[in-house]
C-alpha cells in the first residue's frame, strides 16, 4: 500500500446502497486503500456500508472476492431464499456465515479509529437511525440496514424492528455534517442524471397493505423515491459549493440491484477503481488538512 495521504479531521466518506451495484463502491474503496486514504468517519446504508466494513478493517480486495466468488451462489442470492427466508439475498449466509469463508478481520475493524455509522429505518417511526460500533452487534446492524422493503423481512436489533436504511436516508451526507464532518466524499452507485421513479397507484396500495400495522413506515416507503431525488438535488448544490466531492459510475450501468453476472460485476468494480484513480489529484486537494 502507498504512504498515507493526510486527511482532514472533518472529512467523511458517505456511501449509497444499491445491492450488487455496491461493487462500484468496492472498487473505489480498494483504490482508497491502495492510495493510503483513510477517512476518520464513514457512514452509509445497505450494501454501501456493508462493503465499507472491509475498507475500515483494511482488507484490500475482500469485497471483490466476495462478489466474484459468491455471485450466482444460491446461498448468496436466489428467489428460493425469498420463499424460505423472506429475502432474495441470503441474509444469514451473508452476515453470519460468509465471514467464515472469507475471514473478516474483526480485531482490525474494532481497533480502527474510524467512526463507522450504519444507517437503518425504524419501522415504528419511519425515521432514520444510525448505529455506531458500540450500539449493536455489527452483523445485526448491517442486516437491518440491508433488509429491503417489500421483498425482505424486518430485522430486529435490541428489541426494535428495522428495515433498509435507504428508505429514510438513502444518501446520508447530511447526517455526516450533523456529526461534525461537513467535508464529504460521496460515492454513488447510479449514473449522472439518474432520478428514481415514483411508485404507481398499485404499488402504493401494496405498500399500504403490507405495512398496514406500520403507517409511518408505509409513508416512508411510499415517498422513498421523492426522498432519494431530493437528496440527489441537494447533493448537487453541496458539490457546487465545494462541500461535497461526488464519485459516481462514469460508464453506463449494466448491473442491477440483483445482478449475478460475475463479468459485469468485475467491470463495475474496475469502473469504481478507475473513477477514483482519475480524480485523485482533486480528491487529494479536497481532503487536504
Amino acid at each position: 500500500m502507498a504512504a498515507e495521504i493526510p486527511v482532514r479531521g472533518d472529512a467523511a466518506l458517505v456511501l449509497e446502497g444499491g445491492g450488487m451495484r455496491g461493487q462500484y463502491a468496492s472498487g473505489a474503496m480498494d483504490f482508497f486503500l491502495k492510495a493510503g486514504i483513510h477517512f476518520p468517519y464513514v457512514i452509509g446504508v445497505s450494501a454501501g456500508i456493508s462493503n465499507a466494513a472491509s475498507y475500515v478493517s483494511g482488507q484490500f480486495e475482500r469485497n471483490r472476492r466476495v462478489f466474484t466468488t459468491f455471485a450466482g451462489d444460491p446461498r448468496y442470492f436466489s428467489w428460493r431464499n425469498w420463499w424460505t427466508q423472506g429475502n432474495p439475498f441470503g441474509m444469514d449466509f451473508i452476515y453470519r456465515e460468509l465471514p467464515n469463508y472469507l475471514p473478516f478481520d474483526f480485531a482490525a475493524f474494532e481497533s480502527s479509529p474510524t467512526r463507522f455509522r450504519i444507517g437503518a429505518t425504524d419501522c415504528a417511526t419511519g425515521q432514520a437511525v444510525y448505529f455506531d460500533k458500540a450500539d449493536a452487534p455489527m452483523a445485526e446492524a448491517l442486516l437491518a440496514s440491508s433488509s429491503l422493503p417489500m421483498v425482505g423481512r424486518m430485522a430486529r436489533v435490541n428489541g426494535k424492528l428495522y428495515l433498509d436504511g435507504g428508505i429514510a436516508d438513502p444518501i446520508p451526507f447530511r447526517q455526516a455534517a450533523v456529526d461534525g464532518h461537513p467535508r464529504r466524499v460521496v460515492v454513488l452507485t447510479r449514473n449522472q442524471g439518474f432520478r428514481k421513479p415514483a411508485p404507481g397507484r398499485a404499488l402504493r396500495a401494496a405498500i399500504r397493505l403490507k405495512y398496514r400495522r406500520f403507517p409511518a413506515l408505509a409513508a416512508a416507503v411510499a415517498r422513498q423515491a421523492e426522498t432519494h431525488n431530493r437528496q440527489l438535488d441537494e447533493l448537487e448544490t453541496e458539490a457546487a459549493a465545494g462541500r461535497a466531492f461526488v464519485i459516481r459510475p462514469s460508464r453506463p450501468l449494466a448491473v442491477g440491484r440483483y445482478s449475478q453476472d460475475r463479468a459485469e460485476l468485475e467491470r463495475l468494480y474496475q469502473n469504481g477503481w478507475a473513477d477514483a484513480e482519475a480524480v485523485l489529484p482533486q480528491l487529494r486537494d479536497f481532503l487536504s488538512p
